[in-house]
């Protein structure tokens, strides 16, 4: 497998390398966790030391060869060589093997409740990347381990990252906010009065 495998699923889903360096710039994170990543590499391309994990047997392979490393080494916006790892496994069982308060940034995006399962994973004062897929933006609002830090517009090639009136966001169309179990029950994101792309939470909590 060549690296038309990552440029394909790129193309397909939208190049996020300008969010990943926007969010690199304002929080200083330079290793990151992603679970549920599938073949999306662009994290690589903005922060030099990425851990991707995905049940998926075709991340798993694309991984796997050294076309990867190359890839993001030929996209890289940092002056050191890449570092990648990659861990199989379903993120709701695996992230429990990895090492606790290792990670500065979590990304979670369209896969899943990964803000509750990734909290241990990262330090004090480290940050999760999230949208609304899933309710996973709704469930780091309800969790005491997160604080609201920015909304994240995303759209093509720009990218604007606000931390004013963040009072504004996470805010529901029909009151009141649905609850944890509501939002798992559900495993859909809910309508906000304003939607971002995504959002950056700050852990301010041990969990």
């Amino acid at each position: 497998m060549s690296s038309r495998a990552f440029t394909d699923y790129i193309d397909h889903i939208g190049d996020r390398t300008g969010m990943f360096l926007t969010v690199a710039a304002h929080t200083g994170a330079r290793r990151a966790l992603y679970p549920g990543s599938y073949l999306d590499l662009t994290p690589s391309y903005a922060l030099p030391d990425v851990t991707y994990l995905d049940s998926d047997a075709r991340a798993r392979k694309a991984f796997a060869d050294p076309a990867a490393l190359a890839l993001a080494g030929r996209h890289r916006r940092y002056p050191q060589d890449p570092a990648i790892t990659f861990v199989p496994g379903d993120y709701t069982r695996t992230l429990r093997e990895l090492p606790a308060a290792e990670w500065d940034l979590a990304i979670s995006l369209y896969a899943g409740p990964v803000s509750e399962h990734a909290t241990r994973c990262l330090k004090p004062g480290g940050w999760l990347l999230v949208n609304n897929s899933h309710a996973d933006a709704g469930l780091a609002r309800l969790n005491p381990a997160y604080r609201l830090a920015a909304a994240i517009h995303h759209r093509a090639s720009r990218c604007r990252l606000l931390t004013d009136n963040l009072d504004h966001y996470l805010q529901p169309k029909t009151p009141p906010h649905p609850t944890r179990e509501q939002l798992h029950t559900t495993s859909r994101g809910i309508a906000y009065t304003r939607p971002a792309t995504a959002y950056l939470f700050q852990r301010v909590a041990q969990a």
